[in-house]
């Protein structure tokens, strides 16, 4: 029984050792993997050390104040959770209580509105991510207000996520202006103060587009070149006249371009610490363990490319569709609603973001990390049923 056992294993390892050989023979293969990542860091970090916009960085207790309304509310997006705290104690209004009519509107322009009684408790569950932001409702906001002078409300956001900073704005700016227009008030004046919290240490763009780097060359890295690892295996044939079944053949491809990406992960996140001089919250190893994990979600991804394809070319064909599909699904310049939480680049880029930026521990991500390795798994059963359809290999 035990033999019985070992021999899977035994012809997996030794197809993982001859695909790893393979790997290290195709100097191209290397250089798009190991050296072409690293150059667009290193690009990076020359336009950066050369512009007006390396260093940027955005400090968590530094606030901006609109100077103005916006003229045109289409663009304010409903679908975002709030929190409020309303700590204003003043009743000087005649009518209804101004602080909770304004936290009216606020709901109005949220999917959801948690009311919170401390800034604790929401800066938690801002870091936690269960809410986009919050706002804070100084004290004497409705005695400002009755006797015609201008206040403001915080509004606090995550400096990680990019595309949630655009639609908490645009919805607290939308209940500014209905809060405005329902009392008829021109003089009186509420202003939204953005706080940015979270902000990594180290340059802003350097930080967030450095780590969208990381993770899609480490993603769409791995699957470029192991789009190839069965359309391009010409001595498979050969293998699959012995024992060998069709999914051990896509397992051991899967761990041997895992390992490469392993290697690949310890080159990319040391250039990236290196080069920007991050100080990142949380473990070396722990964002190797993360850049490990997106490295297998690409190995699969190219490996199901590779099963589908007949050709190279057809293989060629499909990755670049892949390649521009999620660049424009990432998540990273428009919001993608519910696409953002399957993609697997997605889920790894938030991983990182996650843990690298607002110190979170891989427990407290546990959900997508789950979701790469169902993506994973998936994959790679795919990629076994429509390999094992196939006859013979293009």
């Amino acid at each position: 029984m035990a033999e019985v056992l070992t021999k899977p294993s035994r012809r997996i390892r030794n197809m993982v050792a001859k695909e790893l050989r393979l790997i290290v023979k195709d100097k191209v293969a290397l250089s798009l993997i190991f050296l072409l990542p690293a150059a667009i860091i290193g690009l990076l970090w020359y336009v950066t050390d050369q512009s007006s916009l390396g260093g940027m960085e955005m400090s968590s207790s530094s606030s901006s104040g609109s100077s103005g309304d916006m003229g045109d509310n289409s663009s304010f997006v409903s679908d975002v959770a709030l929190g409020v705290i309303d700590l204003d104690t003043s009743r000087t209004y005649e009518g209804e209580d101004l602080s909770e009519n304004f936290t009216g509107f606020l709901e109005m322009f949220s999917r959801t509105l948690i009311r919170y009684n401390s800034t604790e408790e929401a800066f938690q569950d801002l870091y936690d991510m269960r809410i986009d932001g919050y706002v804070v409702i100084p004290d004497g906001f409705e005695a400002n207000l009755t006797v015609n002078e201008p206040t403001y409300v915080e509004v606090h956001m995550d400096a990680t996520a990019l595309i949630e900073q655009n639609t908490v704005m645009g919805a607290v700016q939308g209940a500014t202006i209905m809060f405005r227009a329902s009392h008829m008030w021109i003089r009186s004046e509420v202003f939204p103060a953005m706080m940015i919290e979270f902000t990594p240490e180290g340059g802003y763009l350097e930080s967030t587009f450095g780590g969208f780097i990381v993770v899609f060359s480490s993603y769409l890295g791995i699957a470029m070149t192991s789009a190839q690892s069965i359309v391009g295996d010409a001595p498979l044939r050969r293998m699959l006249l012995t024992p060998t079944n069709r999914l051990e053949v896509i397992i051991a491809k899967v761990v041997a371009y895992v390992i490469i990406g392993f290697f690949q992960s310890l080159l990319l996140v040391s250039l990236w610490i290196v080069a920007f001089d991050l100080n990142l919250n949380t473990g070396f190893e722990s964002l190797i363990l993360i850049m490990s994990l997106t490295s297998l979600t690409g190995s699969t991804t190219g490996i199901l490319i590779s099963s589908v394809a007949s050709t190279r070319l057809q293989a060629n064909q499909m990755f670049l569709f892949v390649l521009f599909g999620t660049i424009i699904l990432s998540g990273f310049f428009i919001d993608v609603g519910v696409i953002d939480e399957i993609l697997p680049l997605n889920q790894g880029l938030d991983i990182l973001i996650a843990t690298a930026f607002k110190g979170l521990s891989l427990l407290d991500v546990l959900v997508p990390v789950l979701k790469l390795l169902g993506f994973s798994v998936v994959a790679i059963l795919v990629a076994t049923l429509i390999f094992s359809k196939k006859p013979t290999l293009g």
